[in-house]
């Protein structure tokens, strides 16, 4: 096990997978400044397929899509990571783009 109980992604024999994804709602002000961003975030995808332990790792431009990023990201939901033949919480790193639609 990791730091925090989360196992690494390269220490798992079966990746989680996303079952519910849900899109950061965006935010009004970067949205009729017409900002677009990234925002990287790492947290643990729990045994049972839920999200824990959310950080903000890296945002572009900062300060703006963290919490959107956040509170979608409590909403999302896994098939968990499978080690030995058991389900396992796993440390997980994921991109999150932030784009206006024409």
């Amino acid at each position: 096990m990791g730091e925090d109980g989360g196992m690494s992604l390269a220490a798992v024999d079966v990746k989680p997978r996303i079952m519910r994804q849900v899109e950061p709602a965006y935010p009004a002000d970067a949205r009729r400044h017409g900002i677009e961003g990234r925002v990287v975030a790492r947290l643990v995808v729990t045994a049972d397929g839920g999200v824990n332990i959310i950080s903000i790792v890296s945002a572009k431009p900062p300060q703006i899509f963290e919490q959107a990023v956040i509170a979608a990201l409590e909403k999302w939901r896994f098939h968990p990571a499978r080690h030995k033949g058991h389900e396992v919480a796993t440390w997980v790193m994921l991109p999150i783009c932030l784009n206006l639609k024409d």
